[in-house]
């Protein structure tokens, strides 16, 4: 007998696999790691300033409930953890913390076309369920939206956009295949690098925060003036719903994240194959920031990698197919790969690269066995 899953127990099965990520894991029993390992500091703090990095754990941590202002108008999770822990707290998610956006384009024969209700992002229920204020009957397409890891955030966030512009070659004028290109959001002083999001919808950590404490958690925030999250719904909790102590104490939580570790391999041997093949092009090893160089194997810029029947999403400035790159730090513990999840293993996210990415991926096929063991025992390290 075949079997079928109905609307009904995919639903249930999603509130299973919720269950673990909503488990406490922060208490004031919790050690704080060492500073620059998994989930700790990014630095040495003094002794004021790691009160506030544990209360803003805390704050991450924190399950919000429903007179606090909790999913209005919708909601992912009940907590910044439920999506960001694995493999710590902080970190990236695994596939059942998957959103899904919706659009229309045809078919698969174009062009996108954004419905009304914008491009919800939805963990639980599909966009066009009866009863939903964005439900559209017209929505044909449904990508996924793997969870990204925080880890290093502030460091990124400390990269200046010159940095990432002098690395743009939208129009390929050096002639290696490869077109990156910033992209560029007002937020109403001027315009800003997006180093954050899949998109780079979102220029900075606190921006970034701001738009998943409202979006993923329904939560209204104060306004700093820059666009991002929601500063009133209709829940009846007075507004700003979550108070500025805990905003704070969130914010530079997320601003001093430690980057992930290497593992300490000796790999020499397959980073030099890494740049010779042209993985380095796109995923730069390290951007100079504001206290030093930033290893974070990226160039913050938008590059299309995926074959020509690929069907996604498109924002202003970032069209279909197109997606920042996405750090490798930390690679050997964030699985699945890709934007979508797709990807079940480093070596099948390397095989999976087109476009932009093809002399890269082609080159990699033209390695020996030996060879292609030294570049994935260099990914491993990462």
């Amino acid at each position: 007998m075949k079997n079928v899953l109905t609307p009904a127990l995919l639903f249930f099965f999603a509130l299973v696999l919720m269950v673990p990520a909503m488990a406490e894991i922060i208490d004031d029993d919790t050690p704080v790691p060492p500073v620059g390992d998994w989930g700790g500091p990014d630095r040495v703090l003094t002794d004021v300033e790691l009160e506030q990095w544990i209360r803003g754990r805390k704050v991450f941590d924190k399950d919000w409930r429903q007179f606090e202002g909790l999913g209005t108008p919708d909601m992912n999770a009940d907590s910044c953890r439920a999506c960001h822990q694995q493999p710590v707290i902080g970190a990236g998610g695994a596939l059942d913390t998957n959103v899904t956006q919706f659009g229309n384009d045809n078919g698969g024969a174009g062009p996108f076309t954004e419905l009304p209700g914008g491009l919800v992002a939805s963990k639980l229920r599909r966009p066009d369920t009866p009863g939903r204020e964005d439900a559209d009957p017209a929505a044909d397409l449904f990508e996924q939206r793997q969870t990204p890891s925080l880890l290093g955030a502030g460091l990124i966030d400390g990269i200046a956009d010159s940095v990432i512009l002098a690395n743009e070659d939208p129009l390929d004028n050096n002639g290696d295949g490869v077109r990156g290109v910033a992209r560029l959001i007002d937020t109403g002083s001027g315009l800003e690098v997006g180093k954050f999001g899949w998109k780079g919808q979102i220029p900075t950590v606190s921006d970034f925060v701001r738009d998943a404490v409202s979006n993923e958690l329904g939560l209204t925030v104060f306004d700093d003036g820059r666009g991002f999250g929601l500063l009133t719904d209709a829940d009846g909790i007075a507004d700003p719903e979550m108070p500025i102590q805990e905003y704070e104490d969130l914010i530079f939580y997320n601003q001093h994240l430690a980057a992930p570790p290497r593992a300490g391999g000796a790999v020499a041997e397959g980073e030099a194959l890494f740049t010779s093949i042209g993985c380095a092009t796109c995923h730069i090893p390290e951007l100079p920031g504001v206290n030093g160089p930033v290893p974070l194997y990226s160039d913050l810029l938008l590059h299309d990698i995926h074959d020509v029947d690929f069907r996604g999403t498109a924002e202003p400035d970032a069209p279909v197919g197109m997606y920042r790159t996405p750090p490798l730090w930390g690679l050997r513990e964030s699985a699945p790969y890709l934007h979508d999840g797709r990807a079940t293993t480093i070596q099948a996210a390397i095989e999976q690269h087109f476009d932009e990415a093809e002399n890269s991926r082609l080159n990699y096929e033209a390695l020996t066995a030996s060879e292609r063991e030294q570049l994935l025992l260099f990914l491993q390290d990462l």
